[in-house]
């Protein structure tokens, strides 16, 4: 038996609406008189009940090309002079723009990465990213024209608007979610992160560090070595290049990766001892776990504690979902009871199966002590 929550929100409907078509059927009829917004809106709208998110952005671009002109420059004439005006650039960050102007960026990607149309199609993606960005549209480029396409997010970098800049880094990110990978090498991605690690906007620096998370699956070392050099050139502000380096390790530290957790000043050895832990032998679905314990520490040390609690799948094996407790500074000879609550409330992104289910205290990556439990439907 599987329990799992209902959701009414759609984020699909809520992006891709009537009111967001037809804003955006209307910044292209107020630049081309000739193009059939009512025609238009109705051929999208008909098919959106039937679609997801990427589909309907699929779809808006497929009759895109069959009310614009078949000439590709004349189409993209079209699309630049539609566009809205900029985001702010004076702001460092949280200014994202309408959805709906992803859909220019996607067109150019579908119909413009090719050798003939390679300049105007990158200096499009250039401006419509500082409405929405593009860093899915520039994908293709990079897979087909890696050169070329490299070549201009090294002068994105350096651009004074920092939705620019963040492209560079976002669109080149290994993993980048609801995108088609592309495969580039790990220096490449890194060469480029270099120059805008140093960025003075929270956009690009958490754009650089999810990058640097990407690739610390790939190659470990070479992202410890790379935030090690960063910190040793010092050309970011302390406490935001602590940021980075915290987020750009947070998927090794809950692996317990030693270099990682070195690197962010947690002793591979902690001198530690867990006592007195209270955990309750089952728990129902749609009830709270609550549990605590004492944690002693034996000398003055950076601890991270964590706990993993092994949730049961439908193939029956334990799968780990890691909570951070605690992470601080502990005097030499301190006892700190500990604690933490996990609902076991049905979620849209969970499946709960009840069952055995495992919980571990962790210290520093070492593991202190472990019990089981039970999940009562």
């Amino acid at each position: 038996m599987s329990i799992k929550a209902e959701t009414s929100f759609s984020l699909k409907d809520a992006l891709f609406s009537p009111d967001s078509v037809a804003e955006f059927a209307a910044a292209l009829v107020s630049v081309d008189d000739g193009f059939s917004r009512s025609a238009f809106e109705q051929a999208v709208l008909s098919r959106f009940p039937e679609l997801e998110l990427k589909a309907r952005i699929d779809c808006m671009v497929t009759e895109l090309a069959r009310f614009l002109p078949d000439d590709y420059p004349q189409a993209l004439d079209i699309l630049t002079a539609a566009l809205p005006p900029p985001l702010d650039p004076t702001l460092p960050d949280d200014d994202f723009g309408a959805y709906i102007w992803v859909v220019p960026g996607e067109y150019v990607a579908r119909f413009g990465c090719t050798a003939e149309h390679l300049p105007r199609s990158l200096e499009f993606l250039r401006e419509s990213t500082k409405r929405f960005s593009a860093e899915s549209a520039i994908r293709p480029f990079l897979r087909d024209f890696p050169d070329a396409t490299i070549a201009f997010a090294h002068q994105c970098a350096e651009d004074d608007n920092y939705h620019v800049r963040r492209l560079a880094s976002e669109g080149t990110r290994p993993l980048l979610p609801w995108a088609p990978r592309v495969r580039l090498p790990a220096t490449t991605v890194i060469e480029l992160l270099d120059r805008l690690h140093a960025d003075p906007t929270r956009y690009v620096t958490r754009s650089v560090a999810n990058s640097m998370n990407d690739l610390s699956k790939q190659d470990p070392d070479l992202v410890l070595k790379t935030l090690e050099r960063w910190q040793r050139a010092a050309k970011q502000q302390p406490a935001e290049l602590g940021w980075m380096v915290r987020h750009s390790l947070r998927t090794l530290t809950k692996k317990d990766h030693v270099g990682a957790l070195t690197l962010l000043g947690y002793p591979a050895a902690p001198e530690v001892g867990v006592a007195a832990l209270s955990l309750p032998e089952r728990v129902r679905v749609g009830e709270t776990l609550n549990l605590s314990f004492d944690l002693k520490s034996m000398a003055d040390q950076k601890l991270l504690v964590t706990l993993r609690l092994f949730f049961l799948k439908n193939n029956g094996r334990l799968a780990p979902k890691v909570f951070t407790i605690s992470k601080a500074e502990f005097a030499a000879g301190s006892v700190n009871r500990l604690s933490k609550s996990v609902s076991f409330r049905p979620m849209t992104t969970r499946v709960l199966y009840p069952g055995t289910h495992r919980l571990e205290v962790v210290v520093n990556g070492q593991l202190q002590c472990s019990r089981e439990f039970e999940l009562l439907g």
